[in-house]
């Protein structure tokens, strides 16, 4: 009989946590559309879920500042940076694709929303390109937007999981 009850609890334990599953903190909706949401957490932290790609964008000044001038090894600084961040109770962050930040931003501006990651420091945000170096895109409104440009310092990292 205690068997079974130690049993019970453990499995009604393990249940309750999930088995790694993760419920975000409570937050307030932004905006809202058939392909985005954004939301912010009780700490101020805000994301964006890009629902066409099922990722989530961390969408923070910090993160916009996180390349900086005489950064002589961008990508591992950036992929230091992902992985060792702490944001909307996610600790699970990397260095997005080129790809998925082009398509991301594409995607935003399309539907007719302007993220707020684009911040004056930050109007490039780097991404791995296909050969694994560090890319960037311009994600202001001078041409080309949305396309790979030269990766000049200060540049963001908007880390997605």
């Amino acid at each position: 009989m205690i068997k079974h009850i130690t049993w019970i609890t453990i499995m009604l334990f393990l249940t309750a946590c999930g088995s790694g599953s993760y419920t975000p903190p409570k937050a307030s909706e932004n905006f809202k559309t058939e392909h985005y949401v954004s939301q912010t957490d009780e700490n101020n932290h805000t994301i964006i879920e890009d629902l066409s790609q099922n990722l989530l964008f961390v969408n923070d000044k910090k993160s916009c500042e996180a390349i900086h001038k005489g950064d002589t090894d961008a990508l591992g600084h950036a992929e230091h940076f992902c992985q060792n961040l702490q944001f909307y109770g996610f600790d699970d962050w990397r260095v997005p694709t080129l790809k998925e930040i082009q398509n991301n931003s594409k995607g935003m501006d399309d539907e007719g929303l302007i993220p707020y990651f684009t911040f004056p420091q930050c109007k490039r945000i780097t991404g791995i390109k296909d050969d694994g170096t560090l890319g960037a895109i311009n994600t202001h409104n001078v041409s080309p937007k949305f396309e790979e440009v030269p990766l000049l310092l200060p540049a963001g990292v908007r880390c997605v999981r």
